[in-house]
């Protein structure tokens, strides 16, 4: 990563831009599906440059880090102020094989997980929104800034699929 961990989380919170997170958190999976269409696993498998995941690696990534933070806000929940590891993306991509997984199997589990997480935020008071975490590279989240700052990373990777795959009117809009 080019940048500090504070130059990110407000890169990711700009692209949410005060707009409600679980609305972009709900949409992401059917624009990333609409995005992703008919294109063949050759062409999602292709990455962009050299050292640049493609759109497949994308997806990985996506179900991934849904798993890992649906994890993390269920610790959180068990006892504010739980400790939270970091991770290194590039050894999870690396030791995960990004490269030869099924982009409709990523998609497919990032749809899944994705809304079993929205289903248990939905069902939080407002107060469990507030408990907190301590991230070992982010600091102290609360699930309400994990939400915004997935929401952002969505966004990101909503931007980078849509460049690759050649989408990028469309889903620039709709991630407005």
């Amino acid at each position: 990563m080019d940048e500090d961990f504070g130059a990110y989380q407000r890169r990711l919170l700009g692209y949410v831009g005060g707009r409600r997170p679980r609305t972009i958190l709900q949409a992401t999976p059917g624009s990333i599906a609409g995005m992703i269409g008919r294109a063949s696993r050759r062409r999602l498998s292709r990455p962009p440059a050299p050292g640049k995941w493609s759109a497949a690696q994308i997806l990985a990534h996506l179900a991934e880090l849904e798993l890992l933070w649906g994890y993390r806000m269920r610790m959180i929940l068990e006892k504010s102020g739980a400790p939270i590891a970091g991770m290194d993306q590039d050894a999870w991509a690396k030791n995960a094989r990004y490269e030869r997984i099924d982009p409709g199997h990523s998609l497919e589990m990032f749809r899944a997980i994705r809304r079993a997480n929205l289903e248990l935020t939905r069902r939080l008071p407002a107060a469990a929104l507030r408990r907190y975490g301590s991230h070992s590279q982010f600091g102290r989240l609360t699930i309400g800034r994990i939400l915004e700052l997935l929401a952002g990373h969505d966004i990101n990777h909503s931007r980078q699929l849509a460049a690759i795959l050649g989408a990028g009117r469309v889903a620039a809009r709709r991630s407005r």
